[in-house]
């Protein structure tokens, strides 16, 4: 691994920095599925955050050791300090292993910043962790970084979930109509923006996590490509119906969030009992959809922008169309956000307004009692 060894001036760094109007700020998002890492250099102004500048994007794999470390730390809910800790700065190591090689790739990409949310193995009512030591990236990148999003709305009673509504709000609301947004990943979110009312947003429940559960335990393979198991598979209606009543969850009223502490292997194995493995994988995601929707029949939309790799399984996106045959899906290229990249991106966006000093998160759709400044800044 190639790291920046050169010596460096931190105070110096940030002043310029604060100073600067225009800035280049690489958001890294891992996500709840750890399928990848997905990196997106935005250039932003000062001046105005709506004039951003798309510079490069672009998708790594995790390393195979760090990711099956992360996989079981995940589904069994428990390990050792150690075991955490050391992860904790392994993982780091390899994210910055990735932004150097990010560099190599794109020797004309300038970076000033660093947005980097981490892994999530924990999110509860009290408390969310993220791992990926900040430290350890800024040290070996060179260059400033900004995590721990999450944790400072939580300090405000706030859930910490889910920061995109800060990013949809800023870069999508549209005072002159309704808007919504349904990010896919690991969990599905909303976000709907009324005219002159606050934004609200919240998880939805499970997106693409309980699929690829039973994916990988079923067929041996990262996800289901395209929905391609699941449409030789029979849905269960009166079983997903009566699994959605008896879990807690989907009765609450927003703000909520949620994570793989209840939507994980535990919870994927209430359908194995379905029939063959095709019926498996058909049901887990007609449920997915069907959390889904639920929560977008009660709004009056017409149109939602879609985004996470849940936008590109066929079967869940078809099953959506079905329940809501008024609305229109779209990707986010007519707000000018790549779908594949916008959580990378809104990790450069939260990591510039933290820098910059804004506000950046969203009481209405976290729940916390004021408005504050998240995010957390590491020094090279």
């Amino acid at each position: 691994m190639g790291f920046c060894d050169s010596p460096i001036d931190s105070a110096l760094i940030r002043k310029l920095l604060y100073n600067k109007t225009l800035v280049y700020v690489l958001g890294i998002n891992t996500g709840t599925s750890v399928d990848g890492v997905d990196l997106a250099l935005i250039k932003w102004d000062a001046s105005n955050l709506k004039s951003f500048k798309v510079i490069q994007e672009a998708s790594y794999e995790i390393d195979p050791t760090v990711k099956q470390e992360i996989e079981i730390l995940i589904a069994k809910q428990k390990s050792s300090l150690e075991a955490i800790s050391d992860l904790h700065c392994k993982l780091g190591r390899f994210l910055a292993f990735i932004i150097n090689e990010f560099r190599k790739e794109f020797p004309h990409c300038k970076i000033d910043l660093i947005g980097m949310h981490g892994q999530t193995v924990y999110h509860g009512i009290y408390s969310s962790l993220q791992l990926g030591n900040i430290s350890v990236v800024a040290k070996l990148a060179g260059i400033p970084v900004v995590g721990d999003f999450r944790s400072g709305d939580i300090a405000f009673g706030g859930h910490g979930a889910p920061l995109t509504s800060f990013q949809d709000d800023l870069l999508i609301r549209d005072n002159s109509m309704t808007k919504a947004t349904l990010n896919i990943g690991g969990i599905a979110n909303i976000t709907v923006m009324k005219p002159d009312e606050p934004t609200l947003a919240y998880d939805t429940g499970p997106g693409n996590t309980l699929i690829d559960c039973l994916v990988r335990k079923l067929f041996q393979q990262d996800y289901d490509k395209n929905g391609d198991i699941a449409s030789l598979g029979k849905v269960n209606e009166r079983f997903i119906d009566a699994l959605i009543n008896k879990t807690d969850y989907f009765q609450l009223s927003p703000p909520k969030s949620t994570g793989r502490e209840l939507f994980g292997e535990k919870f994927a194995d209430k359908f194995l009992d379905l029939g063959n493995k095709e019926n498996i994988i058909a049901n887990v995601s007609y449920f997915t959809a069907k959390t889904i929707s639920n929560e977008i029949q009660k709004y009056d939309l017409q149109e939602i922008y879609v985004a996470g790799g849940g936008y590109r399984n066929k079967f869940l996106m078809n099953a959506l169309k079905s329940m809501n045959p008024g609305l229109k899906f779209s990707s986010h290229d007519g707000v000018k956000i790549n779908s594949q990249y916008k959580e990378a991106m809104l990790f450069s966006l939260l990591a510039f307004t933290c820098f910059k000093d804004i506000p950046n998160n969203v009481p209405s759709s976290t729940g916390a009692k004021r408005a504050t400044i998240l995010g957390v800044i590491a020094k090279p």
